[in-house]
């Protein structure tokens, strides 16, 4: 009888025992999912290191068929162009790399295209991040992707500051005398602007041709940051420059921003090297030394001949599927670019 006895108080024990172990486990999964999402935790756990003052550093992410890059400014700001597709693998890695950079707070958020590769992680980075500024496409249809509505609604419960992106917007750092501003598209309130194009008819092309270009300066280097734009998008931008080169001005105006062709050094490949968004005379412009291409390794299409001939008649480009994350550095004794592979 006592035996019995015991025996049971030892089951009971065991139960007690193991429910409390399972108390604390879940308790510790719930405090720790208010502060570090769970899903991410390893995003939470590496180690890394800020980017030095007076340097401009870009690190163009791996993230498969898809674009994103992370731009720590010489004045300590963050920005971040982009955020991959949305998958949970690509989500991770975008916050891996957030956090390996020490960032916190994202002062300026650039969403380049309402297509899913460009927008598809911003809806996270914005949930799990300090999200200050974000520039957007000017798109009246928030449900024109589903990524792009995830997206929208992200910014709108946060609170973020938003700027339509276009031609002329931007922002500038008036200690180091850096600036990111806009080549393309042009003013969303224009009846010509290819938001009208995109509000009207949303077709691939006009997607595309909305899709942000982006031109990033500092100490005589330039990087242009291309999206997914065409290649009639690509010449207008050329057209744009010429006629104002023809007033014989050092540099060209836009919004106010001294944008200087001769200073790009750095290229993105529009849309993962696609053959429709490929156009030689901007590469004649802007004459790069050296090319990214954001791309996939299920993707055999991409990249194009035809954009692989007009790039490397300039440079032979790097991709992110080989070289892993391509990190370019910038001072004012030039740049030097560096990858994980």
């Amino acid at each position: 009888m006592n035996k019995k006895k015991r025996k049971l108080s030892r089951g009971v024990i065991a139960t007690i025992v193991t429910l409390a172990l399972a108390v604390v486990f879940v308790s510790a999964v719930l405090i720790t999912n208010i502060f570090i999402p769970v899903k991410y935790l390893t995003a939470y756990t590496v180690k890394g290191n800020g980017n030095a003052r007076g340097t401009l550093r870009v690190t163009f992410a791996e993230v498969g068929f898809g674009d994103c890059a992370l731009i720590e400014l010489p004045d300590g700001k963050t920005a971040l162009i982009d955020g991959g597709d949305g998958s949970y693998p690509t989500e991770l890695k975008v916050l891996k790399l957030l956090n390996k950079r020490k960032v916190s707070k994202i002062d300026y958020l650039f969403c380049t295209s309402v297509k899913k590769e460009h927008c598809g992680g911003l809806a996270e980075v914005v949930k799990y991040k300090n999200v200050a500024h974000a520039f957007i496409p000017y798109c009246l249809n928030s449900r024109i992707t589903d990524e792009f509505h995830n997206f929208s609604v992200a910014l709108k419960n946060a609170g973020t500051q938003i700027t339509y992106a276009c031609a002329g917007e931007g922002v500038y750092g008036v200690d180091y005398e850096y600036f990111i501003t806009f080549l393309s598209p042009a003013d969303y309130r224009s009846p010509k602007s290819q938001y009208a194009q995109l509000n009207a008819n949303p077709t691939a092309a006009n997607i595309e041709n909305a899709s942000s270009v982006i031109w990033v300066q500092y100490g005589g280097t330039a990087v242009a940051f291309t999206s997914d734009v065409r290649a009639e998008g690509l010449a207008q931008i050329v057209e744009d420059y010429r006629l104002c080169k023809q007033l014989n001005q050092p540099y060209c105006p836009v919004g106010g921003y001294e944008v200087d062709m001769n200073y790009c050094k750095v290229v993105t490949v529009p849309a993962h090297g696609g053959e429709k968004n490929t156009y030689a005379p901007w590469y004649d412009l802007i004459k790069p030394q050296q090319a990214i291409i954001s791309v996939g390794k299920n993707f055999a299409d991409y990249p194009s001949l035809k954009a692989l001939s007009d790039v490397c008649n300039y440079c032979q480009p790097l991709y992110t599927m080989h070289n892993g994350d391509i990190t370019l550095t910038v001072d004012m004794g030039g740049y030097k670019i560096e990858s994980a592979a």
